[in-house]
């Protein structure tokens, strides 16, 4: 009795007649069925030969639900600090250049060369690092990039909130008439900070117990870190 499709040749083929593999699509496991022609396995062997004791040990699916939540807090969180980067050089360059505040000479707001020019340079470094923190926050859906997604999401944030009140202080924001300002900035900050520090601690210890299963399966069948199947 058929068991199953050969994924290359299309044949149906029985038990004793198949071999499965698993692959890695986007950070998830999906198994594909090969027979035993040497094209079909040479075709298929891109992907690893199925280990049922292993797959079944390093089951996940226990993850799926926190893994979702996951991404969605990191992945809103990053979208807001990208869009709190917008909006903060948007508003500093109309102070810079549109404010008496901003054009006061001695100058409130320190420049190199020109007006603006350390207003730019700055600004471009902190929207570099929002970046950097939106492409991390969707590794963390990845099983084996989870651990260390979360431990570099957290050292970016460090580095975004120290940054962001560098640039405060740098730009003599204190001091800034408008005193609703830096509050507003800092209201907004805190948020999409706050739902990155909440994602990147629950990954990081969902990336723990994950660790911690495929190091007990090795253990369980004996498997070495090298060259073992799935």
């Amino acid at each position: 009795m058929a068991k199953g499709v050969c994924h290359v040749c299309g044949d149906l083929v029985c038990e004793d007649c198949l071999q499965r593999r698993v692959a890695d699509y986007g950070g998830k496991l999906f198994t594909i069925i090969n027979c035993f022609k040497d094209e079909c396995r040479r075709q298929s062997s891109w992907a690893q030969p199925l280990n049922p004791e292993y797959q079944q040990l390093t089951n996940m699916d226990w993850a799926d639900s926190i893994d979702n939540k996951i991404l969605r807090i990191t992945g809103l969180g990053s979208v807001l600090m990208m869009v709190f980067e917008l909006i903060f050089i948007l508003t500093m360059l109309y102070i810079q250049y549109l404010t008496p505040w901003g054009l006061a000479d001695p100058p409130n707001i320190p420049y190199w060369f020109v007006r603006g020019d350390q207003l730019l340079v700055m600004m471009i470094l902190g929207n570099f690092i929002s970046a950097l923190l939106l492409q991390t926050a969707l590794q963390v859906y990845v099983h084996e990039k989870q651990l260390g997604a979360g431990f570099v999401l957290f050292v970016l944030l460090i580095l975004e909130a120290a940054f962001l009140v560098y640039r405060g202080l740098h730009f003599n924001l204190l001091n800034y008439p408008v005193r609703e300002y830096p509050l507003a900035l800092l209201v907004a900050f805190s948020l999409g900070a706050l739902m990155i520090l909440i994602g990147s601690i629950l990954s990081i210890q969902t990336g723990f117990k994950k660790r911690r299963q495929i190091k007990h399966a090795r253990k369980e069948l004996g498997l070495t870190a090298e060259g073992d199947t799935w």
